[in-house]
């Protein structure tokens, strides 16, 4: 009975650590991915199967945000005790040598849902690239690279997955990854705004430390948030709910042209993940 009770501790634990290292991102990668997926579902005739791939989908969703988030906290710590110090590494509930060993064992994990279902062996591989460049790189200390290539790619990966777990890609899913991975990139910079002291410490070349901050504001709202758009007119998206996606994305650069503080831009950021995941939800209405 002790036995069953301390594994059962143990099991309660590690789903507590896994939830301090990643709560922040679910609303730009677990969430969305699954949002996307229930479009693919209106493709394909209910089944025990698509029940089957759709638990699937949720450990690689889940093991692709894990994995990262380990990596890049390792990677990241002298930051976080500035930027984020109740992350699990700096206030010490995990310890280096811990979260390594659990960056192998997600590591496997997730190369093994892979290997179960091959169709997703080029995404997989497309985020253990991205995560090498963003972590183990110095392209990854970049803005451009930080931002522009690997949220990219890594939507890219993201949403790959999140359909082909559950039906074959067509052209325009195809084209609507493609859009809305781009549009990510295009603006994810935004992310650094609530950063910059951690940031200019580990000398890390962000756009608000190479621009400054006023002017990374100006650069994103007037130069970025447009292109975005024009991102997703090509695409097909912008048409789909023009007013909505408008209002959002004004609504994003009234915030971002206000500097009220790190706190205050780190919402602007999680409003961002919102537009993501608002994007996600209108690809049942193009698919």
């Amino acid at each position: 009975m002790s036995m069953i009770k301390a594994s059962l501790n143990a099991f309660i634990h590690e789903i507590d650590v896994f939830l301090e290292f990643s709560w922040r991102d679910w609303s730009a990668t677990i969430i969305p991915g699954l949002i996307f997926s229930i479009s693919a579902m209106r493709t394909v005739s209910y089944s025990f199967e698509i029940f089957q791939s759709y638990i699937l989908l949720i450990l690689w969703l889940t093991l692709y945000i894990y994995w990262f988030n380990l990596c890049n906290q390792i990677a990241g710590v002298e930051e976080d005790r500035i930027n984020k110090p109740d992350r699990p590494i700096p206030s010490r509930k995990v310890t280096i040598i811990g979260a390594k060993m659990r960056c192998a064992i997600a590591f496997t994990g997730f190369l093994s849902v892979a290997v179960y279902e091959p169709t997703l062996w080029p995404e997989t591989i497309c985020w253990v690239f991205t995560t090498i460049l963003l972590c183990a790189t110095p392209f990854g200390k970049h803005w451009f690279g930080k931002n522009c290539v690997a949220m990219t790619t890594g939507s890219w990966s993201l949403l790959g997955v999140s359909w082909k777990a559950i039906a074959p890609l067509t052209p325009c899913t195809e084209r609507f990854i493609l859009t809305a991975s781009l549009w990510a990139g295009l603006l994810t910079p935004m992310q650094d705004l609530r950063d910059i002291k951690g940031d200019r410490v580990i000398g890390r070349k962000t756009l608000p430390l190479v621009l400054g901050s006023s002017r990374c504001r100006w650069t994103i709202t007037f130069f970025f948030i447009p292109a975005s758009l024009l991102t997703l007119w090509e695409g097909g998206i912008l048409s789909i709910a023009p007013v909505p996606l408008l209002a959002v994305h004004a609504f994003l650069g009234y915030r971002l042209m206000n500097d009220r503080g790190p706190h205050y831009d780190n919402k602007t950021y999680m409003i961002l993940t919102y537009i993501y995941c608002l994007i996600l939800a209108l690809a049942s209405h193009c698919v």
